[in-house]
């Protein structure tokens, strides 16, 4: 909890600092009072061919006066880490809500950074092999399935977008996750939350690249 309340402050110093003198760039240009942002994370399509885990997370939102962001994220995970059994195979599947928002300007011209909190909520199960070896009786395997997990959790963000033209922007967002609620008191453990990460971090950075369209009324 230390540790990511130090991530928390060196954030805030960061940032402050950039979003306030932002105030005046976004002031001297003329914003649409309201905008509705369709986003695809694009750097999940490109972990794809990797083999050991499929995503895919759209998002949607609404922009106000250009500063305050309010975003929904919807999507999907299926997670097979080797490293989650020694002796056998493991899988963590299942869907994923992010709700929150942001807030910030524009630091230098067509460049906005944004500093924000999110909600998020996975539903899911994992299953799974695990191959007993024996030289005696021959090598055993156990499965194991755990239906109907739920795990929830938030986030602090921190969102850089860059505008190529008035409708198309490219963007990142930098996440803080501290697990909120989940009983991992299942044997084998649960490895994968998809949405959030490992189970048994109770907070982890994460990392994503988006693409979005703005449509401005």
């Amino acid at each position: 909890m230390k540790q990511s309340l130090k991530y928390i402050f060196s954030i805030l110093l960061t940032v402050s600092p950039l979003l306030v003198s932002g105030q005046a760039l976004d002031s001297a240009r003329a914003k649409s009072k309201f905008s509705f942002d369709f986003a695809l994370d694009y750097g999940k399509i490109l972990t794809l061919p990797s083999g050991f885990e499929k995503k895919m997370e759209l998002a949607a939102g609404v922009t106000i006066k250009g500063k305050l962001q309010l975003i929904g994220e919807l999507g999907y995970g299926k997670l097979t880490p080797e490293e989650a059994i020694k002796n056998g195979s493991y899988e963590s599947a299942g869907i994923y809500y992010r709700a929150g928002l942001a807030y910030g300007g524009e630091i230098i011209p067509k460049n906005y950074l944004l500093l924000g909190l999110m909600y998020g909520m996975s539903d899911f199960e994992d299953r799974g092999t695990v191959i007993i070896q024996s030289e005696v009786w021959g090598d055993n395997q156990e499965h194991f399935h755990h239906p109907g997990l739920t795990a929830t959790w938030y986030e602090i963000i921190l969102i850089s977008e860059q505008e190529i033209n008035d409708r198309i922007f490219l963007g990142s967002k930098f996440r803080l996750r501290n697990l909120r609620s989940f009983e991992n008191d299942y044997e084998p453990e649960v490895y994968s939350i998809p949405g959030y990460g490992r189970a048994f971090d109770k907070s982890i950075p994460a990392f994503n690249l988006f693409v979005k369209y703005r449509l401005k009324l």
